[in-house]
């Protein structure tokens, strides 16, 4: 399936419009004729990169080479990740991946920028594409090779698109001895972010609890180097009949169990600095995980350990933010989620992102707010939260 009809199944509502996506020429034609309040920098707050390069193997040490990630393109030109010359994704993950990888943007800069510029985007926070399939990789000194070869070609690309392109870190989230050390190292490569997994792995690929006292020095690490977490989604797969489609139902509503850790577990009173952004879920997932929130605040206020300082709707209000990309639900209500708790996202390059068509995703925001928060919600806080 091409990627042109892909999105022509991802049709959007906005009030009782539906548009046809079918072909390049029935899209929008021009994003910048919608008209933004003066002084309005249009951040995208989640696009996506894929290294397309085999830039692993040579920067592991000697004794780790042969198990380094290589990278490949197979006959027809797709290209993919292998460890022991297997692909780190099955196929069936892998073909959506392929479908939107063959735009030339995903891993090519200038068709990259050409593509930002005919959308109406000045700077964007960019996730990697495949890269985090090693988030849970059970060697571990293996995966922290990975995670620092690709934050340093990460700010290789970054000072190759100044003021426009900025790639989200990986550190060493694992180790406790070693969390700041990596954590340091990507503030002085001036990567302005950290993703981090909502199911941890340790050793062995383990799954461990953020919770746990002995992760404190992660969150003392982040808060000291004043960089942002951003949790995405993606992690949950799913096989089988309507595998991907139920797996993605799942993924991409995955918040209230990392929201819940951050503040029941006393996170964010430890750390009132840390800011977290909660990437591609949108924001209709907001309201009901802050109603739900605040009953276990108050229903069972008694039982909680540890005692919260605060009620959870202050924490979400003083270190929380979610992306969305076009979402008329989520917009409507906004006045819960808090107009300076969202910012927008193109999504680039993604089956179901406002690739083609951000000029709708952007006149909805227009629509429903006032100039101010659609300044900010377009690129503000982005600007603020990123600091860009």
């Amino acid at each position: 399936m091409t990627l042109d009809r892909m999105m022509a199944l991802a049709v959007t509502e906005h009030d009782d419009v539906l548009m046809d996506l079918a072909t390049p020429a029935t899209r929008p034609a021009d994003p910048r004729a919608v008209k933004l309040p003066v002084g309005t920098i249009v951040v995208s707050a989640d696009d996506h990169w894929t290294c397309a390069k085999d830039i692993f193997w040579e920067g592991f040490p000697d004794h780790l080479k042969d198990k380094a990630p290589r990278w490949h393109q197979d006959s027809e030109n797709w290209g993919y990740w292998t460890l022991d010359g297997k692909p780190v994704l099955p196929l069936g993950r892998a073909a959506p991946l392929q479908d939107f990888e063959s735009v030339p943007g995903c891993s090519k800069m200038e068709p990259r920028m050409r593509d930002l510029d005919a959308e109406g985007v000045d700077k964007e926070i960019v996730f990697p594409n495949t890269i985090q399939a090693f988030l849970g990789f059970p060697d571990l000194e293996v995966r922290e090779w990975i995670f620092r070869i690709y934050n340093q070609y990460s700010a290789r690309l970054q000072a190759g698109a100044p003021d426009r392109f900025y790639p989200v870190a990986l550190a060493n989230f694992w180790d406790m001895e070693k969390t700041r050390e990596s954590i340091l190292e990507i503030k002085k490569l001036g990567l302005k972010a950290v993703f981090l997994p909502q199911f941890p792995k340790g050793a062995d690929g383990l799954e461990f609890d953020y919770c746990s006292p002995e992760t404190d020095p992660l969150w003392a690490a982040l808060e000291e180097a004043g960089l942002p977490v951003c949790f995405h989604v993606g992690e949950f797969a799913k096989g089988g009949p309507g595998g991907m489609a139920i797996g993605a139902m799942v993924g991409f509503q995955p918040f209230r169990k990392v929201l819940a850790e951050l503040i029941f577990s006393g996170i964010l009173d430890r750390h009132p600095t840390l800011q977290v952004i909660f990437t591609e879920a949108d924001i209709n997932w907001v309201p009901g995980a802050l109603q739900c929130a605040t009953m276990l605040y108050e229903a069972f206020r008694p039982f909680l350990d540890p005692q919260i300082e605060h009620h959870p709707r202050h924490y979400w209000q003083r270190n929380c933010y979610a992306t969305f990309m076009h979402d008329p639900v989520g917009m409507r209500m906004l006045d819960i989620v808090g107009a300076d708790r969202v910012m927008w996202s193109c999504d680039y390059v993604h089956i179901e992102s406002n690739f083609g068509y951000s000029s709708l995703s952007k006149q909805l925001i227009l629509d429903t707010v006032s100039e101010d928060d659609a300044r900010a919600i377009l690129g503000g806080t982005a600007m603020r939260v990123f600091d860009l």
